[in-house]
């Protein structure tokens, strides 16, 4: 079984000291939800994968846990590192030439299709590295960026490697150690779901990479004496279902299939590592995943455009409206739970940016949140509204 382990222990925003709101400074922030409701693990159905973590990576709270530190050979899902690292070296346009040391068995490894002579942009490449998994594209940028890193090096890929793990460390991935840029299997090269997921969340904080693992389909342009457009297809077959806008796939013939994917959950982002799934069960691992998440939690959105379209009305009836937002991880018994209490103080002034109260929202008898009212544009003669 996999156990559910949930906890609140990171605190959101700072706790709100002072129930003033009588001017814009004094907007309040989110509250953080009390840890011990969510502290009992939740069985969820048996899956294949042999190490999972889920994470909300707005709260840190850890949703799923099941051998998050074994152990475990990454395979593929380690190109993430090595586009990180490609982009802190390499310019998008910068064009290089395909080399045939490059090239790998297009029998046995993921590949773009490249070929000696090709001159192909490092935006194209990145793409060939996350998008379909090339190996040739790991090689290549590893062996450019590589001998950037040490012009001395012999062997530029190996000082690449090296940069690879010193800047895991760095990430805080303190159970992982590369050997190559591509992920294929060799001894030594591990690394846990827990390294996995803090790779995952680095590498969507980068725009332009957490665009490229999000396409399903994407066609680069290679230049040179065989110019050509390749059409580019995802490994990852969740990307468009279930929320899900990344990352990256891995498969070891010896292991099983290993997939980090992330997936929007209100406003949040949930990323979720499973590695060792059987063949053909990954994409089936982690919809069963997000299946058992979705039965115990909830992303509540609470304030404009939100879960609470009843308090929206009832504002707008008085001439008041929320201009913000936030959403809560709550427990599926805790959204039951769920209540608010509108206060309106006495009105202070006709401008719609000026607060006029607040939502209280709790949980049972806590507090968890509060978010300003205003006076809405209509009732304060705001020409912009409608």
């Amino acid at each position: 079984m996999v156990a559910i382990i949930a906890t609140l222990g990171l605190v959101l925003a700072q706790l709100i000291t002072s129930t003033a709101f009588a001017s814009a400074a004094a907007v309040p922030r989110p509250m953080v939800v009390p840890e011990a409701p969510l502290a009992a693990p939740v069985p969820v159905p048996a899956i294949t994968a042999r190490a999972v973590l889920a994470v909300d990576l707005v709260t840190g709270a850890t949703l799923a846990a099941v051998n998050p530190d074994m152990p475990y050979p990454p395979a593929s899902t380690t190109k993430m590192l090595t586009a990180l690292i490609v982009r802190q070296h390499a310019a998008l346009d910068e064009v290089i030439t395909i080399e045939p040391g490059d090239l790998v068995d297009e029998v046995i490894y993921a590949h773009v299709g490249l070929r000696a002579g090709d001159r192909v942009a490092v935006r194209d490449l990145l793409a060939g590295l996350l998008v379909p998994s090339g190996g040739d594209a790991a090689r290549a940028l590893a062996r450019v960026v590589g001998a950037r890193l040490d012009p001395a090096a012999t062997n530029p890929r190996a000082a690449f490697v090296a940069e690879m793990n010193r800047v895991a460390r760095r990430l805080g991935m303190r159970s992982t150690h590369f050997v190559n840029p591509d992920g294929r299997d060799a001894p030594g090269q591990r690394s846990t779901a827990r390294d996995l997921a803090i790779l995952g969340a680095a590498l969507l904080k980068d725009p332009f990479l957490a665009d490229v693992v999000a396409q399903p389909v994407t066609t680069i342009s290679v230049e040179g004496p065989n110019a050509r457009d390749i059409t580019l297809w995802s490994t990852n077959h969740l990307l468009g279902e279930l929320g899900v806008h990344g990352i990256k796939t891995g498969t070891t013939a010896e292991d099983g299939e290993n997939l980090v994917a992330v997936a929007w959950r209100g406003d949040h982002q949930v990323i979720t590592v499973t590695l060792g799934s059987a063949e053909g069960e990954r994409f089936n691992d982690v919809r069963a995943l997000f299946d058992a998440l979705g039965t115990h939690f909830r992303w509540v959105r609470l304030g404009r455009d939100g879960d609470h379209p009843d308090l929206e009305d009832r504002l707008a009836a008085d001439g008041f409206r929320l201009m913000t937002n936030r959403t809560l991880l709550l427990t599926a018994a805790q959204a039951d739970r769920l209540r608010y209490d509108l206060r309106l103080a006495p009105v202070s002034s006709s401008s719609p940016w000026a607060i006029q109260g607040e939502v209280v929202f709790y949980v049972g008898a806590t507090e968890v949140l509060r978010l300003p009212v205003y006076r809405s544009g209509r009732e304060a003669g705001d020409p912009s509204q409608p």
